[in-house]
């Protein structure tokens, strides 16, 4: 082999040579980065919102529409609270109280 033929080969195994090493140093940036977003993400609470919520403090003063709703039917007291809560969310639904009105 000539001499100009086996110093090409040698540059060019020392470009990929230094290319691969490059690519490593980028990749454990990459992973330590993400390793960091992982940690922040840990790091914040989860928010969950209450599934069954009841009557807010204003429906339950006295003269609100919960009270109205105890009053209409007063086997309603008697039932336990989850029941209340739902068919007190089916009877604002039905006097069209709700928001979304659906």
């Amino acid at each position: 082999m000539p001499e100009s033929d086996l110093s090409t080969v040698v540059i060019l195994l020392a470009l990929c040579a230094l290319l691969l090493l490059i690519l490593l140093f980028l990749a454990i940036r990459i992973f330590a980065l993400l390793g960091k977003i992982e940690g922040l993400a840990r790091q914040q609470p989860v928010r969950q919102e209450p599934l069954e919520s009841g009557p807010s403090a204003a429906e339950t003063s006295s003269g609100g529409a919960f009270e109205l709703f105890l009053n209409e039917e007063p086997e309603r007291r008697d039932l336990p609270k989850a029941e209340q809560f739902s068919a007190y969310r089916l009877w604002r639904q039905k006097k069209g109280m709700n928001w979304s009105n659906s």
